[in-house]
């Protein structure tokens, strides 16, 4: 059986219509050998963040949007999520809305 510390989080994003997004998420367990992945959910679609294994032994992943990727998007409110699985163990760990505005 595997040992799950992490607590699931409801996070709410905002970003820029004409910026990029990045971000250091930081666990509280392992994360090697655990496959993870995270998405926008717009408009009966998805899109998916680039998830960069930081360190996974310390449990860190960066999760990134381009300019292009967010601009595609579109400005407005949305639902994102991130979600990791070992093996048997699947859980979404992140979850919220990804808000994105148009500064004049």
């Amino acid at each position: 059986m595997t040992d799950l510390n992490q607590k699931p989080a409801l996070i709410d994003i905002y970003v820029a219509s004409d910026d990029s997004f990045s971000s250091l998420v930081d666990f509280d367990i392992v994360l090697t050998g655990y496959t993870v992945t995270a998405k926008v959910m717009h408009d009966g679609t998805s899109t998916a963040f680039t998830v960069v294994d930081t360190d996974l032994s310390a449990g860190q992943i960066t999760i990134s949007l381009t300019q292009a990727q967010i601009t595609a998007i579109g400005v407005g409110k949305y639902k994102w999520y991130l979600h990791y699985v070992k093996t048997t163990t699947s859980r979404r760990a992140l979850s919220g809305s990804f808000n994105i505005i148009n500064y004049p």
